[in-house]
């Protein structure tokens, strides 16, 4: 996630997805080892379904297909007070191995009077057990807002929020379940990132990872591991770096294998 501006003259550049830029780094924005400009080659739209609440997507849907300045005030008024989620399916002949990218901006409001009625009959505030196999999902939860409650077949519990990241292999398959935390916070956020195994990983055993802020205290409030599964749930730091002039923040979840060591190694040695 960009937080300012990139400067410079951006050039296109197609997107390196060798398997040794693949295990180096994977994120919700573009992640490189420096700040490299880059042009957009296409622009686009998703598709935005009106959920959580529904009424209020609605609303702004219809508003949004409005001639003149309509557009913006909804887009505007759905970033400040939720009620969609926009699905990103991407083209694998350019973005192998990436599957999809889903944004999702929702609101829990107490005095919501239409809120259980649509929990309790259309569709519960959540997902509740499904399937998953043969690839990954990456859920990054923005800063200051809620995230979800996770559980799955492995056994494993926790939940996760406030610029925590989860990372979860489904690997040769499992079952699990993502409810919104709604005891967290009103607002909701966040970006979940499919990303494909090849076909050599597409069996291992199923595993979670959960990545804290780098400000954030274990334990804290931002992501809980409350009970571990099958396989031992593990935990690192979301590396936040700045661009020097400071035009360009990027938020990452992976390193190249010598960056990871000598991260490692500081970090003991400041122990």
């Amino acid at each position: 996630r960009r937080d300012g501006p990139v400067r410079g003259r951006a050039t296109p550049v197609r997107p390196d997805t060798s398997p040794c830029a693949q295990r180096q780094m994977i994120a919700l924005a573009v992640v490189l080892p420096c700040f490299t400009p880059r042009a957009a080659t296409r622009i686009s739209r998703p598709t935005r379904l009106p959920v959580w609440p529904a009424w209020q997507g609605v609303a702004l849907g219809v508003a949004s297909q409005l001639p003149g300045p309509f557009r913006s005030w909804a887009d505007r008024l759905e970033d400040a007070f939720g009620g969609r989620v926009a699905p990103i399916q991407f083209d694998p002949r350019e973005a192998d191995p990436f599957i999809l990218l889903v944004h999702h901006r929702h609101a829990f409001r107490p005095l919501d009077f239409l809120r259980p009625l649509f929990s309790a009959a259309i569709m519960p505030e959540g997902f509740p057990a499904h399937p998953h196999r043969g690839f990954e999902t990456v859920t990054y939860v923005l800063p200051g807002r809620a995230g979800l409650v996770h559980r799955d077949s492995e056994g494993c519990r926790m939940r996760y929020g406030d610029g925590a990241v989860q990372w979860m292999t489904a690997g040769r398959g499992m079952l699990h379940e993502e409810m919104w935390d709604t005891g967290a916070s009103v607002d909701a956020e966040l970006y979940q990132l499919w990303v494909n195994l090849p076909p050599r990983s597409k069996l291992v055993p199923p595993r979670v990872q959960l990545l804290l802020p780098s400000t954030a205290p274990a334990g804290g409030a931002a992501a809980q591991v409350q009970r571990e599964g099958s396989t031992p749930v593990r935990t690192g730091r979301v590396i936040d770096e700045v661009s020097a002039d400071g035009a360009v923040r990027v938020r990452g979840i992976a390193r190249p294998p010598a960056e990871e060591e000598a991260a490692a190694a500081e970090a003991a040695a400041g122990e």
